[in-house]
């Protein structure tokens, strides 16, 4: 942590807050004219146990317990393993044979695991990415175009894990913590995510969201921040100018996997003084790299994805 004789006033305030949700991200130079964009780690209120689905919390503590016991279990045994009910237990078992997760054995009343899960869990498997073979295409892309570039996974609840990060050496120092998060509505990452994804899923992301406003430029009414994602589709990046951290802008783009889905988000940033005014030419290596990516990957893209010039890229 940077003390406070290290820091100067760069002429725009220093710390990204939101009204409704605290701070996420800090710009702050240090004596050596260095710039460090530090992610802040939160605490929530409740324990990440308390906003699981019981029964599917249940269901998999369920598998998992017939997979490490590596032998048919009777629906008492499991109900007492599990410290559930029988007729819960029960109506878990009934499901997840239906399902054709479990196979149930008339003549010994016991579940063993079944070929559905192979069958329906085959094609995660099949397209799993190893993030660390993006490294090189981070690092060609800070060194192309000076600017500093970070890595994320989008997960279940709508954030972002940030996964690698690349800082360029005369702009901005990344300082992300280990399993740090970026939140859903996180402007360039939010709009990058979306734009290229079908009307009901940007409708079904909405209707959970909530949009903060980290900033006074934040696009934080659900009309402008559907304005920004159509944008996001048309210009063919995403970006965000002091939207999410005071004095940073961000440009980003997603990176599809061979399913189609939205596997990464590619997103570089640095100071807007730096940044926008080279904006096309970041954008256009930014564009690059992401192309090289899903050729890699094989990918399958949206008809209307940006790409380079050379690039072959199958379309969903």
């Amino acid at each position: 942590m940077l003390n406070a004789k290290s820091r100067h006033n760069l002429g725009f305030p220093m710390t990204s807050r939101a009204p409704s949700g605290g701070q996420f991200e800090r710009l702050e130079r240090e004596e050596t004219g260095q710039h460090r964009l530090e992610g802040r780690l939160h605490d929530t209120a409740a324990g990440p146990e308390k906003s699981l689905v019981p029964a599917l919390h249940k269901g998999i503590r369920l598998l998992r317990c017939l997979n490490a016991a590596q032998v048919p279990l009777t629906l008492a045994e499991l109900a007492q393993r599990l410290q559930i009910s029988k007729s819960h237990c029960h109506g878990l078992l009934k499901t997840l044979t239906y399902f054709d997760w479990l196979r149930f054995d008339s003549a010994s009343h016991t579940y063993t695991l079944h070929h559905g899960i192979n069958r329906d869990l085959s094609l995660m498997l099949r397209q799993k990415f190893d993030h660390s073979s993006l490294r090189s295409y981070m690092e060609e892309f800070t060194t192309r175009t000076g600017v500093s570039c970070v890595l994320s996974e989008p997960l279940a609840d709508h954030s972002f894990l940030v996964l690698d990060q690349v800082s360029a050496s005369d702009d901005i120092e990344i300082s992300y913590p280990s399993g740090y998060r970026l939140p859903p509505d996180a402007t360039a990452h939010m709009r990058a995510y979306l734009a290229w994804q079908r009307e009901f899923e940007i409708d079904s992301w909405f209707s959970i969201a909530t949009l903060k406003a980290y900033t006074p430029l934040t696009a934080a009414g659900a009309n402008d921040a559907r304005m920004a994602i159509r944008a996001t589709r048309t210009r063919g990046y995403a970006r965000s100018r002091g939207e999410f951290t005071d004095g940073i802008m961000a440009m980003a783009l997603p990176i599809f996997g061979q399913d189609g889905r939205v596997r990464y988000i590619f997103d570089c940033v640095g100071r807007t003084e730096k940044v926008a005014p080279r904006e096309d030419q970041v954008a256009e290596v930014l564009i690059d790299c992401v192309s090289r990516i899903h050729d890699m990957f094989g990918s399958i893209l949206p008809p209307d994805f940006p790409r380079n010039k050379t690039a072959e890229i199958p379309t969903a």
